[in-house]
Parts: structure tokens; sequence; C-alpha cells
């Protein structure tokens, strides 16, 4: 359950995306994010993700930032050999990256 700390686009991109049968959805989390874009790829709301997502991991150290999304948001997926917020910064980049790839005729990047 979210806590209040972080907005509702931002839980539910990662409490939707990263439960506990990511792994039927895509092979890995790079799959998941690029499925996510994929389905809305307006370059705005990608772009205000990454900043939330950055402002997440801003506002908690590691042992923390792990317990609030494996508990409170219900995040099942392990980033090893990532922190959590190492993975966090690596799905912000990618959302970046392809909020400016996105639009009529434009095809996904092979990252």
């Amino acid at each position: 359950m979210n806590d209040g700390s972080i907005s509702r686009e931002l839980y539910q991109f990662l409490a939707t995306n990263f439960h506990q049968d990511w792994d039927l959805e895509a092979d890995d989390w790079q799959g998941i994010v690029d499925n996510y874009v994929d389905a809305d790829p307006t370059p705005a709301p990608l772009q205000l993700l990454a900043e939330q997502i950055d402002e997440l991991r801003g506002s908690r150290q590691e042992p923390e930032l792990k317990e609030f999304l494996v508990r409170q948001v219900g995040v099942d997926y392990g980033p090893a050999p990532l922190t959590y917020g190492e993975w966090l910064k690596e799905i912000a980049n990618r959302l970046r990256l392809r909020s400016t790839q996105t639009g009529p005729g434009t095809t996904p990047p092979q990252v």
C-alpha cells in the first residue's frame, strides 16, 4: 500500500509492472519498461515518471528503499547485482531515453 510518499502514478508503475509474475510479461526489467512505454509513448508523462523515480532514490538510503519498495509498494523483483537504487536509476534513464524516441515513425531503441 502506498504510504503517500510517492505519487499514485509512480506507485502504479512500480506495483503493476514489477509484481510477482513480471517475468510472464517480459524477459527482464528493460522489457517491462519498454512494454510500458510502448503502451503509452507520450514523452511528458514518461519524463515526469523518471523525475519521480529520481526523487524516490534521493529520499531513502538503500536498506530503507528496498524495504519501502518490497513491503509498501509490493515490488517483487530482485535487481541483483544492482542495488535497488541503482536499478531505479537505470529505469529512470531508460524512461528518459525512450521518451525522446517515441512518436510516429520511430522504432524502439536497441539498448
